[in-house]
């Protein structure tokens, strides 16, 4: 939201003065965030075939997001119609389709935490 925010405020036309296609700061952030997300999916990760799987494992997700996100959020735009705040999303009464995709985000993602308790003999 700070992005959209930023494009209507300060937009890359005023920084970098006349462009010649009209691009906004979300074209600008994505390339670099996706190549930290990657750098930071091969960072975590012991040997060459497992960095290479986990890489190609969070691409997979973010394209299967990506298409989910779309279908989901064009079902959503036909039943909750636009204010006009933001082009496509985030608009204020977006926030349960969010908290959707949040919940199945974190069904999938985070697994109970395995606590390695022992009794400390002192």
């Amino acid at each position: 939201m700070g992005v959209l925010a930023l494009d209507s405020v300060y937009p890359p036309s005023r920084v970098f003065g006349p462009l010649p296609i009209d691009v906004g700061w979300t074209i600008l952030y994505t390339p670099p965030a996706l190549a930290i997300l990657l750098l930071y999916a091969a960072a975590y990760v012991k040997g060459p075939a497992k960095r290479v799987l986990s890489v190609a494992l969070l691409t997979a997700a973010l394209l299967a997001g990506h298409f989910y996100i779309v279908y989901a959020g064009m079902l959503w735009r036909a039943l909750v119609p636009a204010i006009g705040l933001a082009p496509v999303f985030p608009e204020p009464q977006d926030f349960p389709l969010y908290i959707l995709l949040y919940e199945l985000w974190r069904i999938i993602h985070q697994k109970p935490l395995k606590l390695n308790c022992q009794k400390q003999t002192t």
